[in-house]
């Protein structure tokens, strides 16, 4: 007599799949990579610097950052939040030369120009270039920015100057928002202009340039240089 199998009850298999976990999910707003935002404003500076204020989308952001729309959306509202937030990330980064003791005006003033022609020459030169122009274009979407005074400039040295008009290093008569003015414009307009195959020489020359500025300018308010 044949003896016949038991039958195996599919449930008792010892391939039997396990039932598959349940997804993790994620709270509002929680990066999917941990670089998220550091990406993202890299993104946006960058983008704004080549395609400018009319150029840029939170879409276009996402895509130059290889990172998922919805990490963009989840966090900035829309582009104008995302790049007030690069700018500001930009500005804590930004190393402002301090005053040391000791320090001639002529010195200081230098060392400032400096750092500010070396941000216009920088990575993200194109971005604070564009900045000026679209704050012009688009005074309600920029007046925060404006407000906040994002990008620390030759102008920030307001104080410094007209402390140096009330110790006697400049004439009393010196026209300090001017006199700085004319510092940062010969700045940017020396960086605007210039071909692209021109910068890594101007780079080179910077120092000489700036020193030369500000000499410059130091005369002609009647200081000694």
């Amino acid at each position: 007599m044949t003896k016949q199998s038991t039958p195996v009850e599919p449930h008792a298999t010892a391939n039997a799949e396990e039932p598959a976990p349940a997804p993790v999910r994620r709270g509002p707003g929680r990066p999917r990579h941990a670089d998220t935002e550091e990406r993202a404003y890299r993104a946006v500076l960058e983008l704004f610097g080549h395609r400018g204020w009319a150029g840029l989308s939170l879409d276009g952001v996402a895509t130059h950052a290889g990172i998922g729309k919805s990490s963009i959306y989840l966090r900035w509202k829309d582009k104008r939040d995302l790049l007030l937030d690069a700018l500001r990330d930009l500005e804590r980064r930004y190393v402002t030369p301090e005053e040391t003791e000791g320090m001639t005006l002529r010195d200081y003033l230098v060392a400032h120009a400096t750092a500010r022609a070396n941000l216009y020459l920088g990575e993200h030169g194109p971005a604070i270039s564009h900045l000026y122009s679209a704050a012009l274009a688009n005074p309600d979407e920029f007046q925060e920015i404006r407000q906040e005074r994002i990008s620390k400039g030759v102008l920030s040295l307001e104080d410094r100057v007209q402390r140096a008009v009330n110790d006697g290093e400049l004439p009393p008569d010196t026209p300090t928002r001017e006199f700085l003015d004319a510092i940062e414009g010969a700045i940017l307009v020396h960086v605007l202009v210039s071909s692209p195959d021109t910068i890594e020489d101007m780079r080179a020359k910077i120092d000489d340039y700036v020193a030369t500025l500000v000499d410059i300018q130091l005369r002609g308010v009647g200081a000694a240089v």
